[in-house]
């Protein structure tokens, strides 16, 4: 079985709280490093957020972002001012991104089991954060998105934890694939759309956006 880099670990852990945020709405986008960290079904304890469609629930309690977004943001915004752990993140781990993470794997951080769900779909509320319009897009079009996991087992998470790979049941069924047909409104393809469908662990939304292709 295909694992992670053994220098797979955690760099940041972040929780934050739902405030006033922009367009009157509230987010907790805003959040702030912490040594350690409590992991329930819920996510990481004294995390909160305000948009429980988009972000939290069993399927999107954890949400981990690949380090080199930092370096893609500068790179193309270099007037922007952004720092590690500043799109609203809760983790940050190295040598882990969309290419190399796959639908349905579990992963055991410290005392952790997590199992990845989805991509993150990045919102207007990035390009808000930095002041920049376009980041979001931007990110999307790189497929530089992050990803969610569910918690089938609670525990504790501390900086500079293993990340490692226990399943992968899903060997096809990598982050930066899903991105790719996801956003291709022309992929209609049966066969590897029904392999997608077939993926217990793949949120739900997901699934029917794909399931909208197949023939009727």
């Amino acid at each position: 079985m295909p694992a992670l880099p053994s220098s797979a670990r955690v760099l940041r852990l972040q929780i934050g709280e739902a405030m006033p945020f922009a367009r009157e709405q509230t987010s907790a986008i805003h959040k702030y490093a912490v040594d350690q960290a409590m992991v329930t079904t819920d996510g990481l304890t004294g995390d909160e957020q305000a948009d429980p469609f988009f972000h939290g629930g069993p399927f999107q309690a954890v949400h981990q972002m690949p380090l080199r977004v930092y370096a893609l943001i500068r790179q193309a915004f270099p007037g922007v001012t952004v720092y590690e752990g500043g799109l609203g993140e809760n983790l940050i781990a190295s040598d882990m991104d969309e290419a190399g993470v796959c639908i349905g794997d579990i992963v055991r951080i410290g005392g952790v089991r997590l199992q990845v769900t989805r991509p993150r779909r990045p919102c207007w509320k990035i390009d808000a954060l930095l002041d920049q319009r376009g980041v979001a897009k931007f990110l999307q079009d790189q497929g530089c998105v992050g990803w969610y996991y569910r918690v089938l087992q609670p525990g504790a998470i501390r900086v500079g934890d293993a990340c490692v790979l226990e399943e992968r049941p899903h060997a096809f069924a990598t982050l930066a694939r899903l991105w790719t047909i996801y956003n291709d409104k022309a992929f209609r393809d049966p066969e590897e759309i029904g392999r997608w469908l077939a993926i217990e662990a793949l949120e739900r939304s997901f699934k029917v956006k794909l399931g909208e292709r197949l023939p009727q």
